[in-house]
């Protein structure tokens, strides 16, 4: 009876053994296995201008972004959380502002990227009231910030690496964050006075009463319509931000300096040279990849064809001259 005993006992642990086997194998399979079901989707199925966002993510660490930003909270808190970064501001803001990290791009540069998106094929807004009111990160940047210095440098993506980062963005976007990162409650006075001293130093005030809104803008036309033509584009590189990626002091930003340019011998990526005159300076203002200068990053620039009036080309290319 023993004996019995012992061999059945034997047998249930080989059976549960088995059994506890097969379990693990069956589990083993299942988490190598894609399935519709996973927390967060695989990195290299999602895309973004035919870029991967496993590039994207190569690329983030690459500029060690995250020794300034965060994802899911992990890395440093000097500037922003960027897991949902691309839900709040959308593409065409990130493709505006990681081409010239170093200004906040103007409504009117956002609207060029998002109309070079749209003629590519994205599912976005078809105009840029739509798209920043979709977006409101994008809206509150644009309307806030548009146009002013920021803290980030310029690193100089290249368009490839740009589309990656979106990419990237649009994957953090799709990560099940349980309400990360916490929502920041401060007092409102403290608020409002750090509000009224970056109004202070940037001459920017967002609480303007209407009537000092229009007498400023009616004092803004009046003064154009009697400027030279290089004040006039002096107003234009201003409003589609070129300062930002152009400098007029000679030091070098994302693009080359304005500041003697014109009559200039300009190195181009192919070996060739061209003259910076009134036709190169106009083509590359509506054609940017037609000549690209050597030692900077094709694509970057968007084309400001059918965006800008040939009288606003003019007043650009007189602008660039007055800093000869």
């Amino acid at each position: 009876m023993d004996i019995e005993k012992e061999q059945k006992a034997r047998k249930v642990a080989i059976w549960v053994i088995g059994l506890m086997t097969a379990i693990w194998v069956v589990l083993s399979v299942f988490s190598f296995t894609d399935t519709k079901d996973r927390v967060r989707p695989r990195t290299e199925n999602i895309t973004f201008e035919g870029v991967t966002a496993l590039k994207g993510k190569q690329v983030f660490q690459a500029y060690s972004c995250m020794d300034c930003h965060t994802i899911v909270g992990n890395g440093a808190y000097f500037a922003p959380d960027l897991t949902k970064i691309y839900e709040k501001t959308g593409p065409a803001w990130l493709k505006a502002y990681l081409g010239s990290p170093g200004t906040y791009p103007t409504k009117a540069i956002v609207d060029i990227q998002l109309k070079q998106m749209l003629s590519k094929g994205q599912q976005l807004p078809a105009d840029i009231n739509t798209y920043l009111e979709e977006f409101p990160g994008a809206k509150e940047r644009v309307e806030d910030r548009g146009g002013i210095k920021a803290l980030m440098p310029n690193l100089q993506f290249s368009a490839e690496e740009i589309d990656a980062l979106i990419a990237y963005f649009i994957y953090t976007g799709k990560i099940n964050t349980a309400g990360w990162p916490p929502r920041v409650i401060a007092d409102p006075e403290v608020v409002a006075d750090q509000a009224r001293k970056l109004e202070e130093r940037s001459g920017i005030f967002r609480f303007m009463s209407p009537s000092a809104a229009n007498t400023s803008q009616s004092a803004d036309n009046s003064a154009a319509t009697a400027a030279s033509p290089a004040i006039l584009g002096a107003q234009v590189a201003k409003q589609y931000a070129c300062t930002a990626c152009h400098s007029a002091d000679g030091s070098k930003v994302v693009g080359p300096t304005f500041k003697g340019l014109y009559g200039t011998t300009v190195p181009l990526a192919d070996g060739t040279t061209a003259i910076a005159d009134d036709a190169y300076l106009a083509q590359s203002i509506l054609e940017p990849n037609a000549h690209v200068v050597k030692g900077y990053q094709q694509g970057v620039m968007p084309s400001f064809k059918g965006t800008i009036s040939d009288d606003q080309v003019s007043a650009l290319i007189a602008y660039i001259k007055s800093l000869k």
